[in-house]
């Protein structure tokens, strides 16, 4: 009788009378509901410029592809991660955690727990476009697969963009340089300099002392004070830092914990000199996000001397794009140091942009989903928004639409795509298949010409294993969550001198030595990875 039905649920198959059941994770699940389109969730990690994900049309056309229906969980990225430890210890998991909803440690820590799904077996069924994108770009399969233990629990995002490792630019207001009879400064003293003039100078013309001499943001590096830290011989992220490495830089490959070098001591002295007198802004420090900068930015009189930001036109309005004049080569530092530190990989590349739990019930119907973004053409509009709103096709070859009245680029791009979910873009696809973004091509005639002398240094990139994961969960957060406030304080109070050697034995008590090897076998990994 069993072999009899088997017979028969085979002919029916082949007739395509019955929906294909197949295993994935232990389960039988079909590939396709018995009525309508299959319905998941997934979350959508909101930043300030994004749209609402149900009106975008990159996304309705995934779903019309893969005949699936996505219910959204949208949540402000400022905010998510106290929300997503809730979510995770509580169980209650969407289907699919999405736009590195979660990161490299949780997939260490919950995936071998099972609470992630093992995409392996999934991928190569289901996803042959995907499968052909590791193929396509060698190292984004590597990036995708546990370090521990080999399994893919995580599709990430493949975006090759060679300028996007230039994690940040600094421009002064020329009109202003030019009222007062200044140069674009060259050394940290000029720099100084040129801030108190704006400071006090009363630029703007207003009568009022309202200027901003120099304006960040801290919720990334690249509108952060971390170039400036690199004038006295290190660049340096770790106020950002929430244990994943951002106290150490990659210096000739090797780990460097920066806070413990005599060099993070002066630079703290020296920043926090430009706090006390007001050319650095404590509400900036406490920024997470660009709104404020963006606010600045757009205030009439003009109120911002200088500003860090990943592109000028990304905080300012059109009509001031002009008159902001990049730094073309860092500042001099004291010691005669001028390094500019990058992204510590071929940025884009890597992220956990797509995470399937175990809570997802038609495992098969939402791979067809993931794989629909690795169309050439789809990936590229959900990183640089639709053909016929933010892109054209001028014969064969994707360009442009000029960017509408009253909105930034990141408004215009990002209200019409998520940009930080899985896809492929290949370097050569640049200028072949889609035209080369005009930020990118200035931006790489920088970093091939003025610049390319003052790379020195990048950010470690790296995946931890499972014990490295666990570790940084624990001591490593322990040295987060005791160095942060105090490293604050310095900044903003001071007190650096006289607590100094104290707070080095602890660190050195609360293990900053392994801390160091587990960010060198990082940085390690990685240099396989890319071979």
């Amino acid at each position: 009788m069993e072999a009899m039905m088997k017979k028969i649920l085979a002919v029916l198959l082949s007739l395509g009378l019955l929906p294909a059941l197949v295993f994935a994770g232990g389960a039988a699940q079909s590939t396709s509901p018995a009525t309508g389109p299959a319905e998941f969730t997934a979350t959508f990690l909101k930043n300030d410029w994004h749209g609402d994900p149900n009106n975008m049309e990159v996304l309705k056309k995934l779903e019309k592809e893969a005949n699936v229906k996505v219910n959204w969980l949208i949540y402000p990225n400022a905010t998510w991660n106290e929300r997503k430890n809730l979510i995770l210890n509580s169980g209650d998991l969407p289907d699919v955690f999405y736009m590195n909803a979660v990161n490299n440690a949780d997939i260490e820590r919950y995936g071998p727990q099972g609470l992630f799904v093992d995409l392996t077996q999934l991928v190569n069924q289901y996803a042959p476009r995907l499968v052909k994108a590791f193929d396509q770009v060698p190292v984004y399969k590597a990036l995708c697969t546990s370090p521990t233990n080999g399994k893919m629990y995580v599709i990430a995002r493949a975006a090759e963009r060679e300028a996007n490792t230039l994690i940040s630019q600094i421009y002064f207001y020329k009109p202003w340089l030019d009222k007062l009879g200044l140069k674009m400064p060259t050394t940290y003293q000029e720099f100084y300099d040129v801030l108190k003039a704006f400071k006090t100078g009363d630029p703007n013309g207003n009568g009022k002392q309202d200027e901003f001499p120099f304006s960040f943001g801290n919720g990334e590096g690249t509108y952060s004070i971390t170039q400036l830290f690199s004038m006295f011989g290190y660049g340096y992220q770790g106020f950002l830092a929430t244990g994943n490495g951002g106290f150490f830089v990659n210096v000739n490959d090797k780990a460097v914990f920066v806070p413990g070098t005599d060099r993070y001591k002066e630079a703290v002295i020296w920043l926090h000199q430009l706090f006390a007198e007001g050319l650095l802004n404590e509400e900036d420090f406490a920024t997470s996000d660009t709104k404020l900068l963006n606010s600045k930015c757009h205030a009439d009189p003009v109120q911002v001397g200088s500003f860090v930001a990943f592109d000028s036109n990304i905080v300012c309005p059109a009509e001031r794009l002009d008159d902001y004049v990049r730094l073309d080569v860092p500042l001099k530092g004291p010691h005669g140091d001028q390094i500019w530190v990058s992204a510590g990989n071929v940025a884009n590349m890597g992220g956990t942009q797509f995470v399937m739990t175990n809570k997802a019930k038609d495992q098969p119907a939402i791979m067809r989903w993931l794989d629909a973004h690795f169309d050439p053409r789809t990936s590229i509009e959900l990183f640089l928004g639709p053909v016929g709103t933010t892109l054209y096709d001028n014969n064969g070859m994707l360009d442009y639409i000029p960017t509408p009245a009253g909105l930034s680029y990141s408004e215009f791009r990002y209200g019409n795509c998520p940009v930080h979910v899985p896809l492929v873009i290949a370097g050569d696809d640049w200028g072949k298949t889609v035209q080369v973004m005009d930020e990118d091509a200035a931006r790489l005639d920088w970093m091939r010409g003025p610049l390319k002398p003052y790379l020195t240094q990048k950010f470690i990139y790296g995946y931890a294993n499972a014990d490295e994961s666990k570790w940084m969960l624990a001591q490593g957060k322990d040295i987060t969550d005791y160095f942060r406030p105090i490293e604050a304080k310095w900044l903003i109070q001071g007190g650096i001198e006289q607590e100094w050697d104290s707070v080095q034995a602890r660190l050195k008590a609360m293990g900053v030595d392994d801390y160091t090897k587990i960010m060198q076998s990082q940085i390690d990994r990685f240099a396989q990875y890319s071979k």
